[in-house]
């Protein structure tokens, strides 16, 4: 056999893996620029249209020693992006392999202990180490069996270096984290009766994934077609999924690497695809020296600093990582640019004539395993560039925004999970965001919370509930849901108006009586409640007359004229929200007032 074809499945994992492998292809074709790691190519000299192809739907790749160059390639692979290590673990070498020469002379040379991070943890589980010939991992007890004075020999160089030797001992070579790949026959190419549940090939045979980790079926349950096969898929199959960590992008969002985020880029096409990581993506992914130094907490963006977004950890769930990788793509390809036509921004993004979708996932750790437990497919991300340059358009600051929307409890600030805690209102908002959904209530329910926590610091010098820009959350909410609320767009008067009513219900109460603002602020909160307790058109309009007495308010007539039961609900929210905007800014330390 000397030539395969990978054929696009439109399953990302795998779509993913062929763009991975053409790249590697393309880097065989100098094998002078080769780095260390993919040294084994320099055997195979390859030329792109002899060798080796991508079309829109497939990738060909034809070579005399197909199933050898498969395997270096796969190797190669793994020795980038699975074999992973830290400056500190590399400087201690903390493990040795072993070669035995003719005479039987015994050579020992140290490499580092590595884990495996991102997609690869997912798809490998961080398996211990292997080799890639199956002869080259043995286990010191058989050794020691077999072989005393070798295994004696052995223990010795450890014990001169001061390392732990464990289980395994490795010949001829260092392990490699990646799975061994299982030797290509016949069978796993030929058309038969077993059908590959994530390629729709039908097989004489398919190899067995159950044994890499719970993720083959941690994604198979999110599949409409599942059976009792689901644990065994194709021989491509296996060797494109493991591919696909090379083209992904992942973050821990701490330390302690308990959970785990993925997003993965999809196009219509191979070639589309492919361009889009080179043009774009590449862009932002860190380098591997950069990721070494900062122990593969996250391979985006190549740096924080200076990203209008704020730094990459202050970001932690799933949705709201997926916008920061969005938002600093959009300002890495934007910078200072002139405003932009819709269509003119989409073609500076390379996306006008291409579709382009993110799948996202997150894993959290579980019996020392992590497991998938979110799966989205974000299918508009034209959508989420556009929503981008609109806001700016209006002079809307993101920033300042999300910066905005963290909250927590007072009581709760001592909590030990108080950075997440913090995060995850923000997390779900975020999350509507990006499917284009309406945050009004969202937003009227984060300002009240806002109110209440105030209301509790109060009386707390050096208490705060944390850096909020009222003023900035407002002029968000106000545009984006004229974006994307229909009730709202066609009717922009009428949210004016009620916005102005909101600020002169706010005003109105802090000015009431010519008493302390902040007492005032405090007494008026039962006004605020009856408002957002008004369930009822009827209900509504009689709390309108109740504060309009109250505050001696003007409202104006074509408000009133305006409000019915199809639109009172969105009315009411927007004057909540605006009154709020005045008292919660009042309460508000001096620094944080917008």
């Amino acid at each position: 056999m000397q030539e395969i074809t990978f054929t696009q499945t439109h399953n990302v994992f795998l779509d993913n893996g062929i763009v991975a492998l053409y790249r590697y292809l393309q880097k065989a074709e100098h094998p002078d620029l080769l780095p260390k790691e993919l040294e084994g190519l320099k055997a195979y000299p390859l030329k792109k249209g002899v060798h080796f192809g991508l079309e829109s739907n497939k990738l060909w790749l034809h070579h005399p020693d197909l199933f050898q160059l498969l395997e270096v390639l796969y190797y190669g692979m793994g020795h980038e992006v699975y074999d992973t290590y830290t400056d500190k673990q590399l400087a201690e070498g903390g493990n040795l392999f072993f070669t035995v020469g003719e005479d039987g002379e015994l050579t020992a040379t140290p490499f580092p202990k590595m884990n495996t991070y991102g997609l690869t943890e997912l798809l490998t589980n961080n398996a211990q180490g292997t080799t890639s010939k199956e002869d080259g991992t043995r286990k010191i007890d058989a050794i020691r069996k077999e072989n005393p004075v070798l295994a004696t020999r052995i223990e010795t160089e450890f014990a001169n270096r001061k390392l732990k030797l464990l289980s395994k001992v490795y010949f001829n070579e260092p392990y490699t984290k990646l799975t061994r790949l299982e030797t290509p026959q016949k069978a796993f190419f030929e058309s038969g009766t077993h059908a590959c549940y994530l390629t729709g090939e039908s097989l004489k045979r398919l190899v067995d994934a159950q044994n890499i980790s719970p993720f083959i079926s941690g994604i198979s349950a999110f599949s409409s077609h599942r059976n009792a096969n689901d644990k065994k898929i194709s021989w491509k199959a296996l060797y494109l999924s493991r591919f696909a960590a090379a083209t992904c992008f992942y973050q821990y969002p701490s330390k302690l690497r308990d959970s785990l985020n993925v997003y993965l880029v999809y196009s219509d096409n191979l070639t589309n695809l492919y361009e889009l990581l080179r043009d774009k993506f590449d862009a932002i992914t860190r380098p591997s020296d950069v990721l070494r130094q900062q122990e593969f907490i996250a391979n985006f963006p190549q740096s924080d600093e200076n990203n209008p977004l704020g730094r990459a950890g202050d970001f932690i769930g799933r949705n709201e990582n997926l916008f920061y990788l969005l938002f600093t793509l959009y300002n890495n390809v934007m910078g200072k640019r002139q405003p932009l036509e819709y269509k003119e921004l989409l073609q500076q993004l390379g996306i006008a004539d291409r579709s382009v979708g993110i799948v996202s996932l997150r894993a959290e750790s579980f019996a020392a395993t992590m497991r998938p437990n979110q799966y989205e497919n974000l299918h508009h991300v034209k959508f989420v560039f556009a929503l981008i340059h609109k806001l700016e358009q209006q002079g809307v600051s993101i920033p300042l925004v999300w910066q905005s929307l963290k909250i927590i409890k007072p009581s709760l600030q001592s909590n030990r999970d108080r950075y997440r805690m913090e995060r995850q209102f923000r997390e779900r908002f975020v999350g509507k965001v990006l499917n284009a959904q309406s945050v009004l209530a969202d937003m009227e329910g984060f300002f009240n919370d806002c109110y209440g926590y105030l209301l509790d610091v109060l009386n707390e010098p050096g208490k705060s509930i944390g850096f909020k820009r009222y003023n900035d959350l407002v002029k968000f909410i106000t545009h984006y849901e004229l974006i994307v609320n229909q009730k709202i767009m066609q009717n922009e008067e009428l949210q004016k108006r009620a916005l102005g009513l909101g600020s002169q219900v706010g005003q109105g109460i802090l000015n009431y009586n010519q008493n302390d603002r902040k007492t005032n602020a405090r007494q008026g909160r039962k006004y605020i409640i009856a408002l957002r307790k008004a369930n009822q058109f009827a209900g509504f309009m009689d709390q309108l007359s109740r504060v309009q007495s109250r505050f001696t308010l003007s409202i104006s007539r074509d408000l009133l004229e305006g409000i019915n039961e199809d639109n009172y609900a969105w009315i009411k929210q927007f004057v909540i929200i605006s009154a709020l905007n005045q008292v919660n800014s009042e309460l508000s330390p001096k620094s944080d007032k917008s």
